[in-house]
């Protein structure tokens, strides 16, 4: 998809290759991982969010909430993958460099994904000719860098006792080192390529369902009064957030997570699906095996039959949860599905609910929009692998005001 081919498990074509590559991830990333983590690690880093809001809230300053949002889930996935996280939330500022370089290789995706020998070229070239040639690729192969030699650093540390006592807890790379997955596997370039995914994924879907769910709350009232009735009688203590659990208990956030998925749509591109044995019957067609089968998570989260009205932000739609709640779910496909379904669901549904019940809990009576149009600055306009909004789009910008 990125010019790169059969580094990593997300750019794997062979099944069982791709399976065998998966297994180091799911325990990670399982149901059981992220709850016992949100305490220790999701509520710690929202609570350093919420402290930088609350400085510009005092300082009366406008916040550009997808850099903000960003920061939020780059330092929660990389305290996963890495012993020490990037920390851009103990900086005054917001920082958008980081996210701006995940958002120029997503830009290049289709460039990338028609020319497969361009990604190899440009890694090949000096970085200095790269930065004045293609700025946006510098940025790219920056980072890539900079993960491939924080992985080596980890190979050369973890046995050391001070690396011991730095690290309280053991990272997704170290995971990865200790697996049972053979050891042409475990090279620094491949496990270095697991984190780039890890991150690059875990940094941009959180924080653009972020940025859709904060946008539709603010612009309803309706549904801005109902979360924070229902956040004030879940949580009358804002100084003491629920667990994971508890936020799974509060419907109407939940209702509101759902819509926000369902509304960002995760990837917009057309994801391939290749059954290698035998044919598909789809409708009256015999599909051959090897054929590649795709179709835009648009076409299902936008379908009337399903949805009706799509293009409204309606919660209400997946109450009751036990029932038109799962009902609606199988048609929910923004971390995909099966086998190749993204790994980070869990972790990126758990982010969602810790940071909008705490922000809204704290500031949503404060917060208000400020020159953010829908049009503009919302919908999705166009498609480079990651859903995109206008060209002119100012981003979403909310004021905290003073109380």
């Amino acid at each position: 998809m990125f010019g790169g081919y059969d580094n990593t498990a997300f750019d794997t074509l062979d099944h069982d290759k791709h399976r065998m590559r998966r297994e180091p991830w799911n325990p990670y990333f399982s149901k059981q991982s992220v709850s016992r983590l949100q305490p220790l690690l999701i509520q710690a880093v929202v609570n350093k969010l919420c402290d930088r809001l609350a400085e510009h809230q005092a300082a009366e300053k406008v916040v550009f909430m997808t850099h903000a949002y960003a920061c939020l889930t780059a330092d929660i996935i990389s305290e996963y993958a890495f012993p020490q996280g990037y920390t851009y939330l103990d900086q005054p500022a917001f920082d958008s460099k980081h996210y701006e370089a995940w958002m120029a290789l997503s830009k290049i995706s289709h460039t990338l994904k028609q020319f497969g020998w361009l990604y190899p070229m440009l890694e090949a070239m000096p970085l200095w000719v790269t930065k004045y040639t293609s700025p946006e690729t510098y940025l790219i192969l920056q980072l890539a860098n900079h993960l491939h030699q924080q992985t080596l650093d980890i190979e050369k540390s973890r046995g050391k006792t001070e690396y011991k006592e730095l690290t309280a807890r053991p990272s997704m790379i170290e995971s990865f080192l200790d697996s049972n997955l053979p050891k042409s596997e475990k090279s620094a370039t491949r496990i270095a390529g697991e984190a780039s995914i890890a991150i690059g994924a875990g940094t941009l879907t959180s924080s653009h369902a972020l940025k859709h769910a904060t946008y539709h709350i603010l612009a309803n009232p309706k549904i801005h009064e109902r979360l924070m009735i229902d956040l004030e009688k879940a949580i009358p203590d804002p100084n003491n957030p629920p667990n994971l659990r508890e936020l799974e208990n509060i419907p109407y956030l939940v209702a509101i997570l759902y819509e926000a998925l369902r509304n960002f749509h995760g990837v917009s591109h057309r994801l391939q699906r290749i059954c290698p044995d035998q044919p598909i019957k789809y409708k009256e067609w015999n599909i051959p095996p090897g054929t590649p089968v795709s179709m835009t998570s648009l076409h299902i989260h936008n379908d009337p039959d399903i949805f009706p009205d799509p293009y409204t932000f309606r919660p209400e739609r997946w109450l009751p949860l036990q029932t038109e709640g799962q009902r609606l779910q199988k048609y929910l496909v923004s971390f995909g599905k099966g086998t190749r379904q993204c790994v980070g669901m869990e972790l990126g549904k758990a982010e969602i609910l810790t940071a909008l019940a705490n922000i809204f809990r704290r500031f949503g009576r404060d917060m208000r929009l400020f020159d953010t149009e829908r049009k503009r600055d919302i919908d999705v306009e166009y498609d480079v692998f990651n859903p995109m909004p206008s060209r002119e789009s100012k981003d979403l910008r909310v004021l905290f005001e003073k109380r």
